[in-house]
């Protein structure tokens, strides 16, 4: 990975300016994008503040003269007595005159009137596209119009009626009702007018009173309106001069006037809330009031198209009952105005500079860099074998001239050194031979051939011949065998190697494959005579590995190939073995096995299953065996058979054996203290004879009873019968300390091994385990006569309790009761489960 990082020296010189450059360049950007937001928040704060003030104040004055007509109007009708419910001419001629000076000076007047107790309803409305002579119409509902609300034309009765509006009642209208309710002074809340045009409009209220008997009575309510979008025109004229939108919201947070040239109201004559506007603005502020209340003034910002908005929200309450919220946003584009163009334009001019700088460092650098470099390419070639490559031309600086003689010199040493280390790469150097090295480079030369023959020959016992006779004499045997195998090999046109320790192959390019056998004699003629060593004759054998060479197969896999033969081959007979394909599938399956298995120790992977132990005369569960599991990468089970033979040679087994003691011990403990199990249930485990005679198994066991809680007296220790050295004392140690710690020993498999019935009197066992073969063979007519049935009177001589294994029909239960057996285990009580999975825990068979 060294070289992966490896840069050339003009890259090491160009690289830190570059570095520089961009650090620079980044830094510049970095504090000008700060200094930018930090601008932008300090301005957009105050100016934001500046506009919110002149929209209150502005807002003031919008209401302020509408809401002192409205008093003026509520006392002008109480002061002269103008409202009569049988006439309404001195009502009608004051409002027209009141409306003649106010609707020029006031415009947001659209209308003023006055609504009673009694129904009646009189008022004057501004109309845009009336004629200067007529700006404003009269609407009536009294007992002249019947009691409907009548719209004329004009501004008195003698104009034609535009529109009729039957069932109108002023006292059921947003703006009559609060006032009734709390008699004073007020602004209504937004609403649609009941006409024809349904306009948006806020309304100023007075009560009206009139002395009864010296006490005040309530007669009625004087409304004066103000249409929205008046005050919309002015909010826009703001936009047109700070490029700032503005936005007045109400406490329900729907929209009541705003700078957008777009209605406040949707399709169905409703005002817009915050959350369905369009304007992005208010779609912001409608999660943030939603989450947190808004109190005082608040500033906030929020990205828009690549630019910051910012926006001042303010709450706007009167004693006149108005509560709204005045917005005010704008963007930091329109805010800076040119700023930022003029920071881009001084950031460029010094990216210009910068990289020109950049460009003429470069350029000096790699004036000195390239002598540098055509060194550096010419050293690379000499050192890839080309000798003659030429070196740079002499330069006038002092160090390039010392580094191109210093490689002149070298090159005649390092050429003659180079052939040396080869020679003793391809060469052995005890026996002349090949080495592996050279072995394969030199049949990889061969043409191929698919008549080739690849034999590998080991020493037999060679350790034994090194411990007897000393290395040196060992070597001195290696020498003599290599003379002897060249004259041969020689003969045959072969090539010979020492490819290993006390190992030689042999390759013939050409043979039969029918021949493959006599040349085999032909090697074992070669060890015939006895080698002698310090006067005394040696007789040598070899075993020996065959592979055939095929145009598929490479010098170093045939070679492999062989290997696995001569790995087979010291286990046969004869000494010798031909390698098939099933060989390799072999040995890549017990290297995956192995790779399994330590995965499983490493991350704890073996699962533990139980399989019921049932009493034969009550039908009860006892107890059960605990059987280790293993999964393999595709999650499917390894066999037993499989893994357990591979855990005993490579070591493993009593790492493995802990674990799995640890697990079962730990279920079975936590079932019976949670009252799943009953508090005598027994637990078989099996245990390895490599783990027995391992003089730290006993104390490991105990700590793990310790630690488990386990009753050491309901536990029994299976070990396999054709695994039992009964004259190994450590075993027989072992078992006694297991007996003294109260664990009871059983038998696995009876009658399948091959060991002294003597060991039953020697090893204190308690119980037998009857193969399953042998209770498969179980039937009506040989029940008596079978193996089965021998073990019986044997156990019972001895006093052992028997259990049958693998019971899998009624015929095969009933059959081992009546033989004498004790109790049984197998598919017909269940299959081996996780301890979980039980169909019920104290279930009985």
């Amino acid at each position: 990975m060294t070289g992966f990082f490896r840069v050339s020296i003009k890259k090491a010189l160009i690289a830190p300016f570059i570095v520089v450059f961009l650090c620079t360049i980044g830094t510049i950007l970095w504090l000008q994008k700060e200094r930018y937001n930090d601008l932008a928040q300090e301005v957009s704060t105050q100016q934001l503040d500046s506009l919110t003030h002149n929209v209150v104040q502005s807002l003031d004055r919008f209401l302020e003269r509408p809401f002192t007509a409205v008093k003026t109007l509520a006392h002008a009708i109480e002061y002269h007595h103008l409202y009569d419910h049988q006439e309404a001419d001195k009502l009608e001629g004051y409002l027209r005159s009141s409306f003649n000076s106010l609707h020029e000076q006031v415009k947001q007047i659209d209308l003023i009137g006055f609504g009673s107790e009694l129904g009646d309803f009189l008022a004057l409305r501004r109309v845009e596209t009336s004629t200067a002579s007529a700006p404003f119409i009269l609407m009536a509902q009294d007992a002249r119009t019947n009691h409907q609300l009548t719209v004329y034309s004009g501004h008195d009765r003698n104009s034609a009626a535009d529109d009729v509006i039957a069932h109108y009642d002023p006292r059921q209208r947003p703006w009559y009702q609060p006032v009734k309710r709390t008699p004073e002074p007020m602004w209504s809340k937004v609403y649609a007018n009941a006409d024809e045009q349904q306009d948006i409009t806020i309304s100023a209220l007075s009560p009206v009173y009139t002395e009864n008997n010296g006490q005040p009575s309530f007669i009625g309510v004087a409304v004066v309106d103000v249409q929205i979008n008046t005050f919309d025109r002015f909010l826009q004229d703001i936009r047109q001069q700070h490029k700032a939108q503005v936005y007045i919201i109400d406490a329900q947070r729907k929209l009541v006037a705003h700078s957008a040239r777009s209605s406040i109201v949707d399709s169905h004559g409703q005002r817009l809330t915050m959350a369905n506007s369009s304007h992005t603005t208010l779609a912001f502020l409608d999660r943030v009031m939603a989450e947190q209340p808004m109190v005082g003034s608040r500033v906030f910002s929020h990205s828009v198209q690549g630019d910051t908005e910012y926006i001042m929200i303010s709450r706007y309450q009167t004693a006149t009952d108005l509560d709204w919220y005045v917005v005010v946003a704008i963007s930091a584009a329109d805010l800076l105005g040119n700023i930022s163009i003029g920071s881009e334009q001084t950031l460029l001019a010094g990216l210009l500079l910068g990289a020109l700088g950049l460009v003429l460092g470069i350029a000096v650098i790699n004036r000195v860099t390239i002598p540098l470099t055509e060194t550096a390419k010419a050293a690379k070639q000499i050192a890839a074998g080309s000798w003659d490559y030429p070196l740079p031309k002499t330069q006038t600086t002092m160090e390039i001239v010392q580094l191109v003689d210093s490689f002149s010199s070298m090159r005649s040493h390092l050429r003659a050194s180079f052939h040396a280390l080869r020679e003793q790469l391809v060469r052995d150097n005890l026996t002349k031979l090949y080495s592996r090295q050279g072995f394969i480079e030199t049949c990889s030369a061969l043409p191929v051939n698919n008549n080739g023959c690849m034999m590998l020959l080991g020493i037999n016992q060679f350790r034994d011949i090194n411990d007897s006779l000393g290395h040196d004499q060992g070597d001195v045997l290696l020498a003599i065998v290599a003379e002897r195998l060249k004259a041969w090999v020689l003969l045959e046109n072969g090539v010979l190697g020492r490819v290993a320790g006390d190992e030689f192959a042999v390759y013939l390019p050409d043979i039969e494959r029918q021949e493959q056998l006599c040349y085999q004699h032909r090697i074992r003629q070669v060890f015939s005579a006895p080698f002698v060593l310090q006067g005394e004759p040696i007789m040598v054998t070899v075993s020996i590995g065959v592979a055939s060479a095929s145009n598929s197969n490479c010098v170093d896999t045939c070679l492999r190939n062989a290997g696995i033969a001569l790995s087979h081959a010291k286990s046969e007979s004869n000494r010798s073995c031909i390698y098939t394909p099933d060989m390799a599938e072999s040995s890549r399956k017990k290297t995956k096995l192995l790779k399994t298995l330590q995965h499983a120790i490493d991350h704890d992977s073996f699962e533990v299953h139980f399989q019921p132990i049932i009493d034969l005369k009550s039908g009860e569960t006892l107890g059960a065996e605990a059987l280790l599991r293993l999964r393999d990468e595709q999650q499917q089970f390894v066999s037993p058979l499989d893994f357990i033979p591979m855990a005993e040679s490579s070591g493993l087994i009593q790492t493995i054996g802990n674990m799995m003691a640890s697990k079962a011990l730990s279920s079975v403990a936590t079932a019976i203290a949670e009252g799943q199990l009953a508090p005598d249930f027994h637990l078989h485990i099996n245990v390895s004879v490599i783990e027995l005679v391992s003089g730290s198994y006993v104390a490991e066991l105990a700590e793990i009873i310790a630690l488990s809680g386990f009753p050491a007296k309901q536990l029994t220790i299976e070990i396999t019968e054709s695994r039992l050295a009964d004259n190994d004392p450590v075993t027989l140690s072992n078992l006694n300390q297991l007996k003294a710690l109260g664990v009871s020993i059983a038998i696995d498999d009876f009658g399948t091994g091959y060991s002294s019935l003597a060991y039953l009197h020697k090893l204190p066992f308690d119980s037998l385990k009857v193969d399953k073969a042998f209770v498969e063979r179980l039937n009506r007519d040989n029940a008596h006569d079978s193996v089965v049935a021998a073990i019986t009177k044997l156990s019972s001589s001895f006093g052992f309790s028997l259990v049958a294994e693998g019971v899998e029909t009624h015929l095969q239960a009933e059959l081992v009761r009546e033989l004498g057996c004790h109790h049984a285990q197998g598919y017909l009580f269940s299959a081996p489960k996780p301890l979980e999975e039980w169909p019920q825990l104290r279930a009985t068979a």
